[in-house]
């Protein structure tokens, strides 16, 4: 059999360039690159091997020009399906492996990969491609030289392409380190050279010749490392021979290619082109698709070791792995292209000539133009999508409706496009019911209008969407229209009676244009898929559920903190889908009344037996729960060394009384959760994963919400910033608080004095407005919730005189300005605080002052939050008894506390008497370990993760590891926690009673 004829293809070539691309690729993005100055002997060995790896992306144009009779009679055209669906799985697949791995997707990678030459992405695979396309033109050209013209022209293209660049020492053509697409013609090219003129074969020692190009590159970067050194005195220039398109690397490439030839065809090792060609995309793929470069870059990337030895074998590990991942994906690919799915698919797509490809493309075309009614609804729904968003964002002036205009189609498209599926999925499924296609279109378009306008109106009134559960208000129809415009109202009559009468005659006029030609096992399918798809909307706050996954490929913003904002970036339709899964908490086991009222007559009796030692409330009892945004001592996190103390008077405060670390369930954000926390009593860390934000999820639900201001005559919250996160207005309503100072509130604030340029009121004002509160009052019990706002972010240049400096690679370069302001305001609060206590001192009544920080800022991105989750969700908490309750307080020994333990603590350090609630709270404190939601799970603070706890040595647990006594306390807990949140409220008056004077 001549060469020409056969199937079989000569495979060290390919072999190679499929280890070198693989040793290329974890060079350039799995270690570290190491630099001249700090470690010279690795700056060699690094260079060298990445020179020596260059010539992988060279000898596959090459292979492709040297055997070109073998391709150029091939119908190209009729591969190129196949190889598109083998690189679809493979990038799938990766893209499966690394949502594992980071839990991120994007669905611009997916646009990509499926369209990868429309943004000239994937360079090198597209140019290999359209040189696979054209080599049979190619060739047919090329026959038709002559020798002598073609050895001209090789010259020529070798003078310009290889000497110049070699010559200027500049990559004058773009060819962007041999991806260009003009390289890889000019390989090929050179690959047709060397078979026409057959230099394999007139090529003598061949082996020799690869040695001393090998001796050659590296004798250059030793050498020009040295020249380096003199002229700029680093080593920058020193691979400046070193790239693929240099005489000096051509000379290699050429002499490697040749001997791997010449050994592959004196040695006979051939192997099928199916098994070459996926062997081939399989690698670079994996090697050159973008994406996998980057996941590999950002999260798989190897440590830097001290020892060289170690270096090495860390590079030789993940060649190693990255050999078997290709050696399985090809596996895996060639079986694949058996299988009956993937034929049937690629023959759908397979075309064997451009005319072929025009036909398939008119089909199409038919296909599209037969069912152009319901693209034309999807398309009208993309545009009222559009509008809908665009209704909901605020306008002033023409030029910012534009900007917001621009705004939405430029950086909204996947959830125009998300918002459109969900809508076309719906109306596909009522018209596969009912085959009435104007009917179906009107019902959609009406339930469409009616949540615009319910939520553009409730957006502009109370800065939040419409929710699932305000369809219970319907039962009210009459009191909401009452708050309607009466025009609205009007003009809404008119747009259904329009849309019933016009659907009524289009609907009967033209019945058979628009009805459905399936039959009824098509329509059946086609209405249980749709089912299971609208389903999903249970799911999608059920980490890892396929419409989690969905929403977060589209990049829907799952922050609940924030309705208002969500839902002008999210569109109405998905913001009210994203409030649908919602779960509180799971049942706990035997859940009943008779439960609840076991356990409630257990924890009444624990109340008597705490009383008996305790003191009755004084008349005038106070107590200040006061939350200090973003307040932590920087000093207790990793690779950070702090020069000076920010806060000496709360060190000192902390050594004297009640002190230790809080365990917050956030970093960088969620205050209401660690206030909620406070307030009720209550663990975050027990609710459901799909409930992020207890103030905008649970609150509203509840009929009733017990929380410590049950226990008091007087209710004060001071928030000195603006009220609208959270829905605090609404939530501390129904908590019970009489008066609420924010931010142009009904209720004034008297200080609002900032600090030098900072944008908050500061501590310092927050403090004397709460003074002012608890001098108003000496008469009746009191409870001040306090939140200071100065050390919020951002954290920009605020003030005119920084005190403290750090150093550590906790913080990157942007955010060290950012950290050294943080401490200097933390400083501001510093004093404030101490101000405040000596002003409690002087009060005559008992007060009980809490105050923590609620998170961490952040500004610890250096740092691994995988490797210290715990320390970046622990901040600073003291409980201080004033001068006047001094006496009968009690220190207490608690150093590791989680939110909800606040109040119990509160009430045994200032040894007051407790309600039978504060009784379950005050054993769930002092005898189970804090408890948080595992730190790891929860970085982006969007969702719930598992339950940990912490104990007093500061070592996380399980609940496994907990001993009897405290699983029975947690299980109680856990019923009562479940019975106010979710549950009947069996326990709520329970929960609500006060202290018995």
């Amino acid at each position: 059999m001549t060469e020409t004829k056969s199937r079989n293809y000569d495979v060290l070539p390919i072999l190679a360039a499929c280890l070198l691309i693989i040793l290329q690729r974890v060079l350039l993005s799995a270690v570290e690159i190491p630099q001249y100055a700090t470690n010279p002997g690795r700056f060699y060995i690094y260079s060298f091997m990445k020179v020596i790896a260059g010539a992988g992306l060279n000898l596959i144009p090459l292979y492709m020009g040297y055997h070109y009779q073998k391709i150029y009679r091939k119908n190209v055209f009729s591969y190129l399906s196949r190889f598109f669906l083998l690189y679809l799985f493979i990038g799938l697949c990766s893209n499966v492996f690394f949502y594992i791995r980071s839990s991120a997707l994007n669905l611009h990678d997916y646009w990509l990969g499926f369209f990868p030459i429309s943004q000239n992405y994937f360079i090198y695979a597209v140019s290999c491609v359209l040189l696979f396309c054209s080599t049979p033109w190619l060739v047919k050209w090329l026959e038709q030289v002559s020798p002598k013209l073609l050895k001209n022209l090789f010259f020529a293209l070798t003078l310009l392409f290889v000497i110049f660049p070699t010559l200027f020492s500049k990559d004058l053509w773009g060819f962007q380190e041999g991806q260009n697409i003009i390289w890889i013609f000019y390989l090929f090219f050179l690959g047709y050279i060397i078979k026409q003129f057959n230099w394999i074969n007139k090529l003598k020692f061949s082996f020799l010749h690869l040695a001393f190009s090998v001796v050659i590159l590296g004798g250059l970067i030793l050498l020009m490392t040295q020249i380096s050194l003199i002229v700029r005195g680093d080593a920058s220039t020193a691979n400046r021979f070193s790239v693929p398109y240099s005489l000096f690397s051509m000379y290699y490439t050429l002499s490697l290619f040749i001997f791997l030839q010449w050994l592959s065809q004196k040695m006979a090792l051939r192997v099928k082109g199916p098994i070459l060609s996926t062997s081939l995309i399989t690698t670079i793929v994996l090697a050159y698709w973008p994406l996998i470069s980057y996941r590999v870059t950002t999260y798989e990337k190897k440590s830097f070791p001290t020892s060289g030895k170690a270096w090495l074998l860390n590079i030789f590990e993940f060649v190693g792995i990255y050999i078997l991942a290709a050696i399985l994906f090809t596996l895996v690919c060639l079986l694949l292209q058996k299988t009956w799915p993937f034929k049937k698919i690629n023959n759908y797509l397979a075309f064997n000539s451009l005319s072929e490809l025009s036909q398939k493309l008119r089909a199409v075309k038919e296909w599209l133009y037969k069912k152009r009614a319901i693209f034309y609804v999807g398309i009208f729904f993309y545009f009222f999508t559009f509008i809908q968003i665009f209704l909901l964002e605020k306008k002033e002036g023409w030029k910012q409706t534009i900007q917001v205009a621009l705004k939405v189609f430029t950086q909204r498209q996947s959830i125009l496009v998300l918002t459109t599926f969900i809508i076309m999925a719906f109306f596909l499924l009522l018209l596969l019911l009912t085959n009435r296609f104007w009917y179906v279109f009107s019902i959609t378009l009406v339930i469409d209008l009616l949540l615009t306008v319910s939520s553009v109106l409730k957006v502009t009134l109370r800065e939040e969407p419409v929710f699932p559960s305000d369809l219970k208000m319907l039962n009210s129809i009459s009191e909401l229209l009452a708050m309607v415009s009466p025009i609205l109202i009007v003009a809404g009559i008119i747009i259904v009676i329009f849309l019933t009468i016009s659907s009524i005659i289009i609907q009967r006029k033209l019945q058979h244009r628009y009805a459905l030609k399936f039959n009824w096992k098509k329509r059946v399918v086609g209405i249980l898929t749709l089912l299971v798809l609208l389903s999903g909307v249970f799911f999608i706050n059920h980490k890892n559920s396929p419409s989690y996954l969905l929403f977060n490929l589209f990049r829907v913003n799952k922050t609940f903190f924030n309705q208002g904002d969500a839902v002008r970036e999210n569109g109405p339709i998905i913001q009210f889908l994203n409030n649908i899964d919602i779960e509180i908490m799971p049942e706990p086991e035997g859940y009943s009344k008779e439960k609840i009222e076991e356990i409630m007559k257990k924890y009444d009796e624990e109340a008597e037996n705490i009383n008996k030692t305790r003191h009755d409330w004084l008349n005038n009892q106070t107590l200040i729960l006061n939350l200090s945004e973003s307040f932590s001592d920087p000093s207790r996190l990793p690779n950070v060394t702090v020069s000076g103390n920010p806060i000496p008077e709360i060190s000192q405060i902390k050594k004297d009384t009640t002190s230790g670390l809080m365990l917050s369930s956030g970093y960088g954000g969620g205050t209401a959760n660690i206030e909620w926390q406070g307030l009720t009593g209550l663990d975050i860390s027990s609710l459901s994963p799909t409930l992020v934000t207890p103030y905008t999820q649970l609150v509203d639900s509840q009929q009733i919400s017990p929380n410590i201001t049950n226990l008091f005559d007087e209710k004060i919250a001071i928030h000195p910033f603006t009220a609208s996160l959270y829905k605090r207005k609404e939530v501390f309503e129904k908590f019970g608080f009489e008066q609420f100072y924010y931010v142009d509130s009904p209720d004034k604030l008297t200080y609002t004095d900032k600090i030098a340029r900072n944008r908050y009121i500061s501590d310092e004002s927050a403090y004397k407005e709460t003074l002012k509160a608890l001098q108003s009052n000496t008469e009746t019990t009191q409870f001040i919730q306090l939140s200071t706002m100065q050390n919020h972010m951002p954290y920009g240049d605020f003030y005119d005189q920084n005190d403290f400096s750090f150093e550590g690679t906790a913080v990157i370069d942007s955010k060290k300005h950012e950290l050294v302001t943080f401490m200097q305001g933390l400083n501001y609060t510093d004093k404030a605080v101490k101000e405040f206590i000596e002003e409690l001192d002087k009060i005559q009544k008992p007060i009980t002052f809490v105050f923590y920080g609620d998170h961490l800022p952040p500004l610890y991105s250096g740092n691994d939050m995988k490797k210290y989750g715990l320390e970046h969700h622990e901040t600073d908490y003291f409980i201080y008894s004033n001068a006047y309750s001094r006496e009968q307080m009690q220190k207490l020994n608690k150093k590791v506390v989680s939110p909800n333990n606040f109040s119990a603590l509160a009430f045994e350090q200032a040894n007051i008497k407790v309600t039978p609630f504060y009784a379950l709270l005050t054993q769930v404190a002092n005898d189970l370990p804090a408890a948080t939601i595992d730190p790891v799970s929860s970085v982006s603070n969007r969702y719930n993760g598992k339950q940990i706890f912490v104990t007093d040595k500061n070592k996380m647990i399980s609940e496994n590891e907990l001993t009897k006594a405290q699983k029975e306390i947690l299980a109680d807990y856990n019923y009562i926690q479940y019975d106010l949140t979710a549950g009947e409220q069996y326990s709520a008056k329970w929960a609500e009673q006060k202290i018995e004077s």
